[in-house]
């Protein structure tokens, strides 16, 4: 590999934040999921979600953030937050928008009102054509619905935090930030009436469809490439993977949602649960693939946004960062 620093050996730190993947079991098949989520997929069960709630209770991390899949499917997600929310866990709730218009999920928003539940919202692009090309028919309108609907509850407009996510729509690296940012904010303020308190942008990490698609079109080469050759070693001391720990629907332990949708475990803990480490010593080695470039290059990349304030010098970095008009 041409840039190998950011794949030599590193320790994890003090864990921050807990990442809890309930399943992949999700009302959506996104063309580019990493987790391969559809109606047919995995579900945390009551007895390994009681399990990590009560270990929790004795773990220092302040931050715990439920994922999927779309969490909402999950019927434990309700006991997850409000015992969380009890223990004084800053509770983040990572969902797709649309799940939260089923019928059987719609008391969420107010649930995630009463928590005080961030949510960080998956919204890829502001052109419906774009998001339904990606994520499926009628997933834009019905995501617009959704955030209406959060905004009038006080999320994004008065005190209660609502985050989007942008992800490209094809083998490229995110756009200019600051830039994307604005556009989303002018357009979805300007058309539909949306409020929203930040925009992260994640680069799509070659894994799970993603890479499916990259193989069909013969780009899996390419788009390394292009990762490797856009790496930023301002980002590696941010690596997410550092300060979180994602625990899957059965318990066990990765260091990133990446590494569990690959089912990379962490190296000396491959048969432990979460409840059954002993976190006052705590430091194992992570895990790094090939597919850690996608986090180093540009401006980097993580579930809570860019790890760098500029991306490094690089040309074809630049030759692929397309204009905000070309979304």
């Amino acid at each position: 590999m041409k840039h190998p620093v950011p794949l030599k050996k590193q320790q994890k730190q003090d864990i921050e934040i807990i990442q809890i993947n309930v399943g992949s079991r999700c009302n959506q098949r996104c063309a580019h999921c990493h987790m391969g989520g559809g109606p047919d997929g995995s579900m945390m069960g009551p007895d390994i979600a009681g399990r990590i709630v009560a270990a929790l209770a004795g773990h220092p991390a302040a931050r715990v953030e439920l994922t999927g899949g779309a969490p909402e499917l999950n019927h434990g997600l309700k006991n997850f937050i409000e015992q969380l929310s009890a223990q004084g866990k800053k509770v983040t709730v990572r969902t797709n928008l649309t799940s939260l218009a089923l019928p059987e999920c719609s008391f969420y928003p107010e649930l995630y009102k009463a928590c005080k539940v961030k949510l960080v919202a998956s919204l890829p692009c502001y052109s419906a054509e774009n998001v339904d090309r990606q994520r499926g028919e009628d997933v834009f309108h019905t995501s617009i619905e959704v955030l209406r609907r959060l905004n009038r509850l006080g999320y994004g407009t008065n005190g209660l935090e609502l985050d989007l996510v942008y992800n490209p729509l094809a083998a490229f690296l995110p756009p200019d930030h600051a830039g994307l940012e604005r556009a989303y904010r002018r357009v979805l303020h300007q058309q539909y009436d949306v409020a929203f308190n930040s925009l992260i942008a994640i680069a799509n990490v070659p894994v799970g469809r993603f890479q499916e698609m990259l193989d069909a079109e013969q780009k899996y080469g390419e788009y390394m490439s292009l990762l490797q050759e856009c790496f930023n070693p301002a980002t590696v001391g941010r690596l997410m993977c550092r300060t979180l720990l994602s625990v899957n629907y059965q318990g066990y332990v990765h260091d990133c949602d990446f590494n569990l949708a690959l089912g990379k475990k962490i190296k000396g803990y491959e048969h432990a649960r979460f409840w059954e480490i002993d976190f006052s010593c705590f430091a194992p080695e992570i895990t790094f693939g090939e597919h850690c470039y996608a986090c180093t290059a540009g401006c980097g990349s993580s579930c809570h946004g860019a790890l760098a304030a500029e991306q490094p010098d690089c040309n074809r970095c630049a030759a692929h960062e397309h204009s905000v008009a070309h979304l």
